[in-house]
């Protein structure tokens, strides 16, 4: 028989739906939580957005699903947080947690002595992430970014069947053009797989627009997941052609403040020297050109003009 279950302090019976607020300890903040309790056995999932608070296709997405599943058609828990980044996404703040200035998604592992992100980081690993069996983190251009559609998925762990399971889980995201295994270890998701917990990451929409267009692909990839968990009733739909796989990439930041040019776009091809971009202080002087490492494809380029030491600026990869 299934059992009610609790997930930050919210807890659903069985083939019920129930929502609230969990509290971030030493600090003002708070997750809003919903948790879905199926009416039949299964996995766990946890699906996050708003981690970077102004990434609007994920967030409504996630908003609409955690609003509108019957839970008698859930098998298993589906755990939504959204947003995670409750501030960030009220003030309209691209990247960081307005608490503290840093960025929740590179804070894993996370510290539970530590400032505001740090400890919003705690609880979303401790009273979320360890007690499912996956993990959708949700995200998509910030403010200043304009790029394509992805699917990453972490690269790094000791727990090689979590890896198996996520790359598997990759090829079910539909609307995405390229497919990324990522090296990186202190994303919410990587942390994750580091974990043991098979994750993925989304990114789709680009510089805070979002449209009803959008939104329903990010629904369509979630959903399709979900199925491919069995989580959700109906067979999965795979690709016919496959996202492009990258192994490899170059995500640069700032070295000075200034005016942000970039030299090449969002779909374009890099070249091993080509010049990709300049900063330029307020009197014309370059402060900083970038240069490619290696040929491959542009995965984000920053659109605004007005740039801060440490932001990101391009990334692209191979």
């Amino acid at each position: 028989m299934k059992n009610t279950v609790t997930f930050g302090g919210i807890s659903a019976a069985p083939g019920t739906r129930s929502t609230g607020w969990c509290p971030v300890p030493g600090t003002t903040q708070r997750l809003p939580v919903t948790v879905i309790n199926g009416s039949g056995e299964g996995m766990s999932v946890l699906i996050t957005s708003a981690i970077h608070g102004c990434e609007y296709p994920s967030i409504e997405a996630v908003f609409e699903l955690a609003e509108s599943l019957d839970p008698a058609r859930v098998k298993g828990q589906i755990v939504f947080v959204n947003p995670v980044n409750v501030e960030g996404f009220l003030q309209r703040r691209p990247y960081i947690v307005p608490a503290d200035g840093k960025n929740l998604n590179r804070l894993f592992p996370p510290d539970p002595e530590g400032t505001a992100g740090d400890r919003i980081a705690w609880v979303l690993t401790e009273e979320f992430m360890k007690k499912v069996d996956f993990h959708i983190d949700t995200h998509g251009g910030d403010i200043p970014e304009t790029q394509p559609s992805y699917v990453y998925y972490p690269g790094i762990s000791d727990f090689p069947e979590a890896l198996r399971i996520s790359e598997e889980a990759a090829g079910y995201v539909l609307h995405a053009k390229y497919r990324i295994r990522s090296r990186a270890t202190n994303h919410a998701y990587t942390y994750s797989g580091i974990l043991g917990i098979p994750s993925l990451e989304l990114e789709l929409g680009e510089c805070t627009r979002w449209s009803r267009e959008e939104t329903d692909q990010y629904l369509e990839n979630i959903t399709n997941v979900l199925k491919y968990l069995k989580v959700l009733p109906g067979e999965p739909v795979r690709r016919k052609i496959p996202a492009k796989q990258i192994t490899e990439g170059v995500y640069l930041d700032a070295d000075c403040a200034g005016r942000w040019y970039p030299s090449v776009g969002r779909d374009d091809a890099v070249h091993a020297g080509e010049k990709i971009g300049e900063i330029r202080d307020f009197f014309g002087k370059t402060l900083k050109e970038y240069f490619a490492e290696y040929d491959g494809e542009v995965l984000m380029v920053v659109a605004t003009l007005a740039v801060n030491e440490g932001d990101p600026i391009i990334a692209y990869g191979r």
